[in-house]
């Protein structure tokens, strides 16, 4: 019996791109990266990437878009700003397409839900550390409860006049 032969032709540009593609929207530097990793030419490269640009498989405002729909209900403007200039995509694109679909007063707004859903778990957290330890002392609750508060939100990108307000907020409720 003769054993099959593989096809062991390598891959084109354009078939690595869709390769790629087929797996994760990417966004046109992504691509451009990924196939000068993989080796090929920079004319093959341009070649693919014009290509696709042309059919509509690659479109940094497509992705943008659905990027920042997707990341704006857990993060902040800043950071999503961040993560999506560190995908490649421009920074004109990055500004228009946030200002499509979130406004300043969403931010504040998502800062502030965020704020009291985690003072809520934060607070069992500083109960529970209390049994525990009761006879050390302890930070009192309020002051420890809002520093973990305000450590959450700086961590998700939330700009401190932001977190300041919503401090105030929490207060007086």
């Amino acid at each position: 019996m003769i054993p099959l032969k593989k096809n062991n032709s390598p891959k084109s540009a354009w078939e690595a791109a869709l390769d790629c593609l087929s797996r994760r929207a990417l966004t046109k530097r992504e691509l451009e990266t990924r196939l000068n990793n993989k080796g090929y030419e920079n004319s093959e490269i341009q070649s693919a990437v014009d290509k696709l640009l042309g059919y509509g498989y690659l479109n940094d405002h497509e992705l943008a878009l659905t990027y920042a729909k997707s990341r704006l209900q857990r993060y902040s403007r800043r950071r999503v700003t961040m993560d999506m200039r560190n995908r490649g995509i421009a920074s004109d694109l990055i500004e228009q397409v946030l200002e499509e679909v979130y406004s300043w007063d969403e931010e504040a707004k998502l800062c502030l839900a965020l704020a009291q859903k985690w003072r809520v778990q934060e607070e069992q957290r500083w109960e529970e550390k209390a049994l525990k330890d009761s006879d050390k002392k302890t930070v009192p609750q309020e002051l420890w409860v809002q520093q973990r508060v305000v450590r959450k939100l700086i961590q998700r990108g939330y700009p401190s006049d932001i977190v300041q307000n919503v401090l105030a907020k929490m207060r007086i409720e």
